[in-house]
């Protein structure tokens, strides 16, 4: 897993790219937020691979529904909000990211889970759900039992 700069934490607070940023008002470093989540992934059985792919595919369909609500699999609706521009991946060197975001909820769902292209990236690569409070925090054990990811 590619590990962050020295200066990490400056690339997930709060900029002209990331808003609000990426650690929410969590105060944990972010290498403490991957092993949390890391752990809580082993405990459930889920690979994070798995969850990932589920996050790209759920992502997609409703990217491709351009704009319309539609079943991303069974029970849970997905509608994609189309945004200008990118984002850089905070983890530096990665590249930029398109923005736009997939909502996927269950029809009673009170949250839902907000997905973007950064975020599956962020999750693939590095392992990370970004930080407890930030609007694009994706939980991990929750995301996978609303996808359908099978335990390993």
């Amino acid at each position: 897993m590619k590990q962050p700069p020295d200066d990490r934490g400056k690339n997930f607070e709060a900029s002209k790219f990331s808003a609000d940023g990426f650690l929410g008002n969590d105060s944990r470093p972010v290498d403490e937020i991957i092993a949390d989540d890391t752990r809580d992934l082993d405990r459930a059985g889920i690979s994070r691979d798995d969850l990932a792919i589920a996050l790209e595919t759920a992502y997609l369909k409703a990217r491709n529904a351009l704009g319309a609500i539609i079943e991303v699999v069974p029970g849970v609706q997905g509608e994609f909000f189309e945004s200008r521009g990118r984002v850089p991946c905070p983890f530096r060197g990665c590249g930029v990211f398109e923005k736009g975001e997939a909502s996927l909820s269950i029809s009673d769902s009170r949250t839902p889970v907000i997905v973007t292209s950064l975020g599956i990236h962020m999750i693939a690569t590095h392992g990370f759900f970004q930080g407890r409070g930030s609007r694009f925090r994706i939980e991990p054990v929750e995301a996978a039992r609303l996808l359908g990811v099978p335990r390993s």
